[in-house]
């Protein structure tokens, strides 16, 4: 993750008159030049790789022309699942549970098994017994995850991302049909932790602009960019969390695009990384 600064400089000049014996006069130029600058800098916090959360990860200023950015502290922001302050590695890779099924064409209907609302089928899950016909079937129904970091900045910035190559065939086809779209929330409370107070949205033109369309993870095998902004995110003075906006992601799978899956297929585990670059443009 990155983030950056622009600075102002002051600088005056010393004229020291200084006088001879004999009556004659000679002046001297002293030359000085402070310089005081704020660099564009951007906080990213979340989860850290041990699974501490909130943790700042990231600090990284602006601190020479063009793309070079600094980042002050080792180590990269690992997401959190949307709404919490729960690392997604432990949430989601550890969590016990699969996409949903549609059940078609039964004695009571269509038939959705994610009867929890939390988008996958697990043991949370509860429905009655289902009256089998001739034409009942099992498919995958859509099924979204949500994760979000923190960007707390005194700059206008950008966020590209990129997704590492996975290890299988399958895998590559999933990319496919895999989508992902950004999006920001400028307040809230998390895990306790109330974020945003003094903060707003990263783009003027509130909090859905600045957003490029869904992507399939297919096309952010080069890096592209899903997000620019053009104002910084601190409004007011407050702390950090209050200066901090969140920033969403949404990854889709649509229904549709398994619509060929049969129990026949069995089963599969899609696990891909995906690098966000927070960056002052």
């Amino acid at each position: 993750m990155q983030k950056n600064i622009r600075a102002s400089a002051f600088k005056w000049t010393c004229l020291c008159a200084v006088a001879t014996f004999g009556g004659v006069f000679a002046t001297a130029n002293v030359l000085d030049r402070p310089v005081f600058k704020v660099h564009g800098t951007m906080i990213v916090w979340a989860a850290n790789a041990s699974s501490q959360a909130p943790i700042v990860s990231d600090f990284i200023i602006n601190d020479t022309s063009g793309s070079g950015d600094s980042d002050l502290i080792a180590g990269d922001v690992h997401t959190v699942v949307t709404g919490s302050l729960s690392p997604t590695q432990d949430s989601f890779s550890g969590a016990t549970g699969s996409m949903p099924f549609v059940i078609t064409n039964t004695s009571s209907g269509d038939v959705i098994t994610d009867t929890s609302g939390d988008g996958r089928l697990s043991v949370d899950d509860s429905f009655e017994p289902l009256g089998l016909e001739t034409l009942t079937d099992a498919r995958v129904d859509t099924t979204r995850q949500y994760s979000s970091f923190y960007v707390a900045s005194n700059t206008p910035f950008s966020i590209d991302a990129q997704v590492l190559p996975p290890g299988t065939t399958l895998d590559f086809i999933l990319l496919l049909i895999t989508r992902v779209q950004l999006s920001a929330t400028v307040s809230g409370t998390d895990g306790g932790l109330s974020f945003g107070s003094q903060a707003q949205a990263p783009h003027s033109g509130g909090p859905a602009a600045g957003f490029s369309a869904s992507q399939r993870l297919w096309d952010l095998r080069t890096p592209q960019t899903l997000f620019t902004g053009n104002q910084r995110t601190a409004a007011g003075a407050g702390s950090i969390a209050d200066q901090s906006v969140r920033i969403n992601a949404e990854y889709t799978i649509q229904g549709a695009s398994l619509g060929g899956y049969d129990l026949s297929l069995g089963t599969f585990d899609f696990e891909v990384e995906v690098i966000y670059t927070v960056y002052a443009p």
